[in-house]
């Protein structure tokens, strides 16, 4: 399938060349503003020029073509998985695939701080289930030496599932048993951790839990956290209030540490506060608004780290679109 230019998205479970639908503009806010340009792309004053956002966007043709998709759309950071999503063998990564991709962000100059490989949907690291949990361990393992290969710092996971058979604290137990296992086996990459919504089985839907895991992690300078937008608010953290977002950092930050926080991904919510479902809507459409993502670009605790959107998109609203317009709300 051949690659939109104006952008890719996510999906759950499915692999990341599959392409989404929708329709129609955030209340026509900010979409006249063009794309901040990257370095060598123009002279003109620079919004939110500490602002990295960027998407998940698609390795489909060769891992390295992940990077000019994120020019194309206007990204200055980006996601990507770093195989298929449909199974537990995949082929070893090809030295020169790694090479095209180095080279690729050299010459457009992204830094690896402001890429993020997201973890396959297969792994549960915290499964009560041992042949799983031992295939997720082994996986991890390999997504780690990926990112070496690649001249990357950070990798994304989902913490995992107890899949109701196990207590909370084991699940917690079993997820930083496997960071160990991984950080044995590989060097320098650190494992950063995505806060989920609580749906399920689920663990890391709140901030307690994800410090669990690290208070377990034995190098904690090769843990950190990614925050989804979507995630805390189904959780039940509410950044559609006045001062939301300022209040979930403080709490991050109290409960967790900001030194922990590596990256955010962007995602308003299909559902309201709390229903703890993982339904990504576009910036704007959803039950967050648009006020909270304003009050995201402009918190300076979230400068110089990836913001990243991993929403469903729409025919005139897709990646490149929503980019624009979280840049436009940018104050300076």
């Amino acid at each position: 399938m051949s690659t939109k230019k104006r952008g890719q998205r996510k999906r759950k479970v499915e692999d990341d060349t599959r392409e989404g639908k929708g329709g129609g503009p955030a209340h026509g806010e900010g979409l006249k503003e063009k794309v901040p340009p990257r370095k060598g792309q123009g002279k003109r004053k620079m919004r939110g020029k500490a602002k990295y956002i960027g998407a998940h966007v698609s390795i489909s043709g060769g891992i390295w073509k992940a990077v000019k998709d994120s020019v194309d759309i206007g990204g200055r950071s980006f996601a990507m998985f770093l195989g298929s999503q449909r199974s537990w063998q995949r082929p070893p990564l090809d030295s020169k695939a790694a090479e095209k991709f180095r080279e690729a962000c050299a010459e457009h100059g992204f830094e690896p701080t402001y890429i993020l490989p997201h973890g396959s949907y297969l792994m549960n690291c915290g499964s009560p289930k041992q042949d799983i949990f031992e295939k997720s361990q082994a996986m991890l393992v390999d997504e780690l030496n990926r990112c070496s290969a690649l001249g990357l710092n950070q990798f994304n996971l989902h913490p995992g599932s107890s899949l109701g058979s196990i207590t909370t604290e084991q699940c917690l137990e079993k997820i930083a048993q496997a960071i160990n296992h991984a950080h044995q086996q590989t060097s320098s990459v650190i494992t950063v951790l995505e806060n989920m919504s609580g749906q399920g089985s689920t663990v890391g839907g709140q901030f307690s839990e994800l410090r669990t895991i690290i208070d377990r992690v034995r190098d904690q300078s090769r843990v950190g956290v990614c925050l989804d937008t979507c995630h805390a608010f189904a959780a039940g953290y509410d950044l559609s209030a006045k001062g939301g977002v300022k209040s979930m950092l403080d709490e991050f930050d109290q409960v967790v540490g900001l030194h922990y926080l590596r990256a955010i991904h962007l995602n308003d919510s299909k559902g309201k506060l709390g229903c703890h479902l993982d339904r990504h809507e576009d910036i704007g459409h959803g039950k967050i608004g648009l006020s909270a993502f304003r009050d995201v670009v402009n918190e300076p605790r979230l400068d110089n780290i990836p913001l990243i959107l991993e929403t469903p998109g729409r025919p005139g609203f897709e990646y490149a679109e929503q980019i624009a317009l979280l840049y436009s709300l940018c104050e300076n």
